[in-house]
C-alpha cells in the first residue's frame, strides 16, 4: 500500500506555556509513512503551569493491528497524566511516570488478547523555566539537540544494532541497512519491569530539541535531519519538511517529531555579553604578567 496524501495523520495545536519570561516555540506532527497502513506512533505536550514545566513526549507502538497504535496511545496519556499528579523531584516523577505507563500497557494487554504482545518505546523531554531540563527514555525514539552548526544525539538506542555498535562489532556505516536494526531491548509494556534512562540536558538560548521515532532516524541522517531544521525558522515547518524527507527516502515506517526551539537572548543581552568579552580580551592583553614585575 501506498500513502498519497503528504498531510500529517495529527499536527500539534499547542497553547503557548505559561512562562514569566520568553518562551519555547514547539510544533509536531505525525504521519502514518508511505508503507504501513495505521499510524502506531503518538505524541504529546502536557504543561503544568504551577511548576512552570513543559514535557513532551514521543512513543513509538509496536505489536499487532491493533497494539501498536493502542500502546502509544496509553503511553503519552498516562505518563502525561502521571507526572502532573506526582510529587517529588524531577527526575524521579519521570521515572515513575514511565514505569506506571509500563505497568499499565502490561496489564491491559494481559486482560485483552488481541493486544497480546503489545508494546511502545517512548522519549520524553522536561523543559523548566528555572530549574534543569531532563530527559528520559526507553527503546529507540531519539532526542537530538541543534545548537550553532551542529547536532547531538542525547539518548542512546536500545537496540541490538546499537548495542553491537557501542562493542565494535558493527560499523555505524554498516548499522542503517542491518536486518536487525528493529530488534528493540528494552519497550514499555513488554515485561514487567523496565530499566529507564533519565539525565539532565545542558540547554542555552536558541537551541533546538527534536524528539523523534525511528521512522525519521532511520531513514535520513543526523546532517540530513540538522540541515532541515536549520533551513527555516518556524518549527511547525521544520517537521513538516522532516517528515516529507522521511517519506521522500522510503517512508517505510511512521514517523513522529516534536521539535523545541528554546527562546533566543534579547538582542540587550546579546550585545552586553559581546561587549563583556571584548573587555576581557582587551583586559588579558594590556595587563602586565607577574612575569613582568
Amino acid at each position: 500500500m501506498t500513502n498519497d496524501d503528504p498531510s500529517p495523520d495529527e499536527q500539534s495545536e499547542f497553547p503557548p506555556p505559561v512562562w514569566s519570561r520568553g518562551e519555547p516555540n514547539i510544533a509536531g506532527a505525525t504521519h502514518r509513512g508511505v508503507v504501513r497502513k495505521i499510524n502506531q506512533d503518538a505524541f504529546s505536550r502536557v504543561d503544568d503551569p504551577d511548576r512552570s514545566e513543559i514535557l513532551l513526549i514521543v512513543a513509538d507502538g509496536l505489536g499487532g493491528h491493533r497494539g501498536g497504535e493502542v500502546a502509544s496511545r496509553m503511553a503519552v496519556d498516562q505518563i502525561g497524566a502521571d507526572f502532573l499528579a506526582a510529587a517529588g523531584e524531577a527526575p524521579a516523577r519521570l521515572g515513575l511516570a514511565i514505569r506506571t505507563a509500563n505497568d499499565a500497557i502490561l496489564a491491559e494487554s494481559r486482560k485483552d488478547h488481541t493486544l497480546d504482545g503489545m508494546g511502545t518505546t517512548v522519549v520524553c523531554l522536561l523543559l523548566t523555566e528555572e530549574g534543569e531540563t531532563w530527559v528520559a527514555h526507553v527503546g529507540d525514539s531519539r532526542l537530538y539537540r541543534m545548537r550553532g552548526g551542529g547536532i547531538k544525539q542525547l539518548t542512546e538506542d536500545h537496540s541490538l544494532v546499537a548495542t553491537l555498535v557501542r562493542e565494535g562489532v558493527l560499523a555505524p556505516e554498516d548499522a542503517r541497512d542491518d536486518p536487525r536494526k528493529n530488534q528493540i531491548l528494552r519497550a514499555l509494556g513488554v515485561r514487567e519491569d523496565v530499566e529507564v534512562d533519565v539525565a539532565p540536558v545542558e540547554t542555552c538560548p536558541g537551541d533546538r530539541f527534536l524528539l523523534c521515532s525511528d521512522g525519521l532516524h532511520g531513514m535520513i541522517d543526523d546532517d540530513a535531519i540538522k540541515a532541515l531544521v536549520r533551513s527555516v525558522a518556524r518549527p511547525e515547518t521544520a517537521v513538516e519538511k522532516l517528515i516529507e524527507a522521511a517519506n521522500h527516502a522510503g517512508g517505510t515506517d511512521n514517523v513522529t517529531c516534536l521539535l523545541a526551539a528554546m527562546p533566543e537572548p534579547p538582542p540587550e543581552e546579546n550585545l552586553r555579553e559581546k561587549a563583556m568579552r571584548l573587555f576581557e580580551s582587551t583586559r588579558s592583553v594590556f595587563t602586565p604578567s607577574s612575569d613582568d614585575d
